[in-house]
């Protein structure tokens, strides 16, 4: 057989045609496309990969610089950390760092100079183009007005959503004034960690989203003039925000849905007892809150308020943050959807005059006690919440539930609610010890139109089959207070 038999000769590779088409001969290639549809592709790209574009023909040496997503983020302009050598000794190793240490503050330096020139050149080449989205990350040190020089010609190019996260600022920082009148303005993300000085006139007319992050407020007629300017707003969000010596901030917003708060930054103590937070938001439907109770919030005219949850650090359980807590309540409890971390019951047990004035949720029909360090405690505090919840269908325990030796007691009176309304209650993270038991005991027997109880064993139980059905067998022996109770256990 001859050798030229088994060698098949290599086949030749196809050149790209750019103009290829198809069977109708329609050209296909991508530079056909219409330029609204390629800048729509270009703003899938990081802004610095988009601008690379430019080389590929004369068409597209432009057409990144009208494309509606742009995002500056100094991770671009990075710089890679020489590694340890396993093979040298150690002194030059330490000197290696030393030097490379040099280097990295040097290429920083360099890196933030190319950045600032790189946001500089596509805002110039902009031309009248929109702008949808502008987001920005940067170490403003000296250079706070030409981040402001930025952030106006991004204003003037009718922005709709901003993104300003800025850091290492000098004293405080004031943004440009046409930010806060800005008419084409739909979301705002502001993580600006100094003191920030607000303009006199504020008027978001189409400000949909707005958070705020690490600001904070100094000036007590300013501060009142922001949160007073937001009258189409849908959203807040609020996340270790200080207010200074400010004793009472008001918040106006007619139209806000969803309100969150994230409060674990300790004010400064020269300052006093911190601030009273007033928020009038009559068709607030959800409201979050997380942290110390630092400051005190209060909700007024929240009759449309569906859904709440508070979850409360452990830390200070002082008797002026359970007051904190009690005005909390107060506000939410028109709301239908409850969660509430373990620790607020615990916060709540120093303040127990307060417990015979707790406020009536007549729309609350799910409560949740949510993740907490150890089980709810079924004590006063809890029955008192229960009590005060005549139309609770279902509750839920994710860290399970227990009746304390030192805290036997016999539920009465019933809360109306487990003689009429609550269906379902579910235990999590159970393990079947005696206070486990006594709790579900008093659970089963009072609820006397109960459905169904659904208890999750713990996760060392999951895996133990036999475990599991003794745990059953003691569950399910426990007197009933409904006959068509079921007893479902995962």
């Amino acid at each position: 057989m001859e050798t030229s038999c088994l060698i098949q000769e290599p086949r030749k590779k196809q050149k790209l045609n750019v103009e290829d088409e198809d069977i109708n001969g329609n050209v296909k290639c991508l530079a056909d496309l219409p330029e609204e549809i390629l800048r729509h592709i270009l703003s899938f790209l990081p802004t610095k990969d988009a601008v690379r574009t430019s080389v590929l023909s004369k068409r597209w040496k432009y057409l990144w610089a009208s494309i509606p997503i742009l995002d500056f983020n100094p991770t671009y302009f990075g710089c890679p950390i020489v590694s340890k050598s396993q093979s040298i000794p150690f002194r030059d190793f330490v000197e290696a760092i030393k030097k490379d240490q040099s280097n990295i503050r040097s290429n920083r330096r360099n890196n933030r100079r190319l950045l600032m020139n790189f946001v500089e050149r596509v805002l110039c080449l902009r031309e009248s183009y929109a702008i949808k989205r502008f987001a920005l990350s940067f170490d403003v040190l000296r250079d706070a007005a030409r981040v402001k020089t930025w952030i106006s010609a991004v204003v003037r190019h009718n922005v709709h959503e901003l993104d300003i996260n800025l850091y290492n600022l000098k004293g405080e920082f004031s943004l440009p004034c046409v930010l806060f009148t800005c008419k084409t303005l739909t979301s705002l993300n502001l993580n600006v960690p100094c003191i920030l000085e607000l303009p006199k006139t504020v008027w978001f007319s189409n400000l949909k989203n707005l958070t705020i992050n690490s600001v904070t407020f100094s000036d007590d007629y300013l501060t009142h003039n922001f949160f007073s300017g937001l009258s189409v707003l849908e959203k807040l969000s609020l996340t270790d925000c200080s207010w200074g010596a400010l004793k009472v901030v008001r918040l106006y917003a007619p139209k806000l849905h969803s309100l969150s708060i994230w409060d674990c930054k300790e004010p400064d103590s020269s300052y006093g007892d911190g601030c009273q937070i007033m928020i009038f938001a009559v068709q607030l439907k959800e409201f979050d809150y997380f942290g110390e109770l630092f400051s005190a919030y209060c909700l007024n005219n929240s009759f449309s308020l569906e859904k709440a949850e508070i979850e409360v650090l452990p830390h200070n359980k002082s008797a002026q943050i359970a007051h904190r807590m009690y005005k909390l309540l107060i506000g939410v409890s028109n709301v239908k959807l409850l969660a509430l971390s373990c620790n607020v019951l615990e916060v709540l047990e120093n303040a127990e005059e307060r417990l015979l004035h707790m406020p009536v949720f007549n729309n609350l029909t799910d409560l949740i006690f949510s993740d907490g360090e150890w089980p709810v405690a079924l004590d006063c505090v809890l029955w008192r919440i229960l009590q005060k919840s005549p139309c609770l269908e279902t509750v839920k325990f994710w860290k399970g539930i227990k009746l304390w030796e030192n805290d036997d007691w016999k539920l009465e009176p019933v809360p109306p609610c487990f003689l009429s309304h609550l269906k379902w209650i579910e235990v999590d993270d159970y393990e079947g010890d005696r206070e486990e038991l006594s709790a579900l005991k008093i659970l089963l027997k009072n609820a006397v139109v109960l459905n169904e109880i659904v208890i999750f064993c713990s996760e060392h139980l999951r895996g133990n089959l036999e475990k599991q059905e003794n745990l059953y067998k003691q569950v399910i022996e426990i007197p009933k207070g409904s006959q068509n109770c079921k007893i479902v256990l995962k």
